[in-house]
């Protein structure tokens, strides 16, 4: 499992404004927030991984060679 081109915006938009947009991580999902107007936290975009496919999407996505069992 690879990161999607929007994956890899998401993350790299994530990195370069930590103030305005947060990844949240669950058991069964990982997802980026930020503060919507009313100053409550809002998803606004969905990884299509999670787990151990999103470490191994994020391993390769970093260039460090990984394989899944």
């Amino acid at each position: 499992m690879h990161f999607t081109d929007e994956d890899k915006y998401w993350f790299d938009r994530v990195k370069e404004t930590p103030s305005e947009y947060q990844i949240i991580i669950d058991n069964d999902s990982v997802w980026v927030e930020t503060d919507n107007i009313n100053g409550e936290t809002e998803c606004i975009y969905d990884f299509s991984s999670y787990g151990y496919e999103f470490i191994y999407g994020l391993l390769n996505y970093l260039g460090i060679n990984a394989d899944m069992c």
